[in-house]
Formats: structure tokens, C-alpha cells, sequence
């Protein structure tokens, strides 16, 4: 597994965050395991809507390019599933 972070780690960095902050109405790529996040973030057409990963599985959307990243999903043969935050 190290390999693999290492691999995943050089493709996409980790989010490091010297301090803590709430950030509202973001969105995030979450997958299944470390090994389809490698095979996404080493993908051009869906890395470019990566900012960073916050975890082994799940990474920081560029604001405002989720419709693109889906597109840029099912266009690699991916089924991703949007999920809407609720609204307080």
C-alpha cells in the first residue's frame, strides 16, 4: 500500500492544512479505494479538475467544474453518482 500512496501522493497531493477551517458548499470526488484515485489522478482529462486529495479516497473539486468533471467521468467509461449537499 505504501507504493501505491507514494504513486498517488507525486500524481495528487494531500491537503496539509496548518490550520483548522470550515468550508461550506464544496465539492469532492470520493472513490472506493487508493488504487482508482491513482488510476483518476494519472487520468489528464480528470485530474484537471482535481485541486488536491483530503484522503487516500477523496479529493477537492475546482470550484465550479463538477458538471465537467462528471462529463470528463463518463466520457472514461466511469458511473459517478452526484450527491447534493442539503441546504440548512
Amino acid at each position: 500500500m505504501a507504493l501505491k500512496s507514494q504513486v498517488l501522493d507525486n500524481l495528487l497531493p494531500l491537503l496539509e492544512p496548518r490550520l483548522t477551517a470550515l468550508h461550506e458548499n464544496i465539492a469532492v470526488l470520493e472513490v472506493n479505494n487508493i488504487a482508482q484515485m491513482a488510476e483518476l489522478a494519472a487520468n489528464p482529462k480528470v485530474r484537471r479538475y482535481l485541486l488536491a486529495r483530503l484522503s487516500d479516497t477523496v479529493a477537492l473539486i475546482d470550484p465550479g467544474h463538477e458538471e465537467a468533471l462528471t462529463k470528463a467521468l463518463l466520457s472514461e467509461g466511469h458511473t459517478p453518482k452526484m450527491v447534493k449537499g442539503i441546504q440548512p
